[in-house]
């Protein structure tokens, strides 16, 4: 080929090489790498999540026994925490957002930084800027409501130096998986990650490398609605029942006497985002652990009574279940 002769570019379409591998017998499969990178392809992120929408609000009003599992769902919930929903309007709001919220941050994938103006609406972006410019280690405490992985996508295209101390969340975007696997100063995202089975030596390894990174003036996002067994749990009331979460955060804050940005993420119908960061607070060490959780999961509580459309996670899912009764 002449020296003079312009490269040809690969193309940057959806990669369908899966529809000849056994991974195409899955519906996992077709959602992920089949039809958000089709929707993202033909209209972009904001067009992608709206159609989304759309086929989400289609899929449970025909499918009965998904409709069926909503109501019941919003009317436990309703009794228990006396939240003056409107069961039609929450069946409704639910129904559509329930695509787009298994679709995690998969239709902002390859999105140019210059776009994000177009898809976040952003609050209180003062709070983080203030405690990023006193150069201090800071705790982003999110949880799973709404669109609680776009929030990392955001943080990340923004240039916010970072880290995650959660499990490693699957079906995400090729963006954010290439974030997980590259290697970053101190400790790399792939060495940070939690696990269920871990031993107390690499639980101990994780909790150090938390502590340098605080201590270097960066970031570390938490979850602080995580169900989980053994240590570093604490047991609070949470939607009408007691739930015991992780809460090695409490420990991290108070210890560390490092500033607390709670952050959250709606799903805005018409597919786009309302990016929150609440004002920096303080553990401070003389108060009960209840005190500091009851501080956090209130608000959090607020937001998903507010907009039970983001109430996927902590209605529907397994894990969560807060409201249904002990039996």
């Amino acid at each position: 080929m002449p020296d003079d002769q312009p490269e040809k570019r690969k193309p940057t379409g959806p990669d369908y090489s899966w529809l000849l591998s056994s991974q195409a017998l899955r519906w996992k499969t077709w959602f992920y790498q089949g039809l958000v990178p089709f929707l993202l392809n033909r209209g972009g992120p904001v067009a992608a999540g709206e159609s989304l929408e759309k086929l989400s609000d289609r899929f449970t009003r025909f499918w009965i026994p998904r409709k069926q599992e909503l109501r019941r769902a919003i009317h436990t919930n309703m009794a228990n925490c006396e939240t003056g929903w409107d069961p039609a309007t929450v069946e409704t709001g639910l129904g559509r957002q329930l695509l787009r919220y298994v679709a995690r941050d998969c239709v902002l994938d390859g999105a140019e930084l210059n776009r994000y103006q177009d898809l976040f609406a952003i609050k209180g972006l003062e709070h983080l800027d203030q405690v990023r410019s006193e150069g201090r280690g800071y705790i982003l405490l999110g949880s799973h409501l709404g669109g609680h992985l776009a929030a990392v996508h955001w943080l990340i295209k923004s240039g916010i130096d970072f880290r995650m101390l959660v499990q490693r969340p699957k079906h995400v975007s090729r963006d954010l998986d290439t974030w997980f696997a590259s290697e970053m100063p101190i400790v790399s995202q792939h060495e940070l990650f939690l696990k269920r089975d871990l031993s107390a030596t690499e639980a101990a390894r994780r909790m150090t490398d938390a502590r340098r990174l605080i201590q270097r003036g960066i970031g570390l996002y938490l979850n602080c609605d995580i169900p989980w067994d053994g240590p570093n749990t604490d047991s609070y009331p949470f939607l009408g029942r007691d739930l015991q979460f992780q809460s090695i955060w409490i420990d991290l804050a108070t210890i560390l006497q490092c500033p607390i940005v709670i952050i959250s993420c709606r799903q805005k119908p018409g597919g786009r985002f309302e990016l929150t960061f609440d004002e920096p607070a303080m553990a401070d060490r003389f108060d009960s652990r209840s005190a500091i959780f009851k501080w956090a999961v209130s608000r959090l509580e607020q937001r998903l009574i507010e907009y039970p459309d983001d109430a996927i996670a902590h209605l529907l899912w397994p894990i969560h279940h807060p409201g249904r009764s002990s039996k």
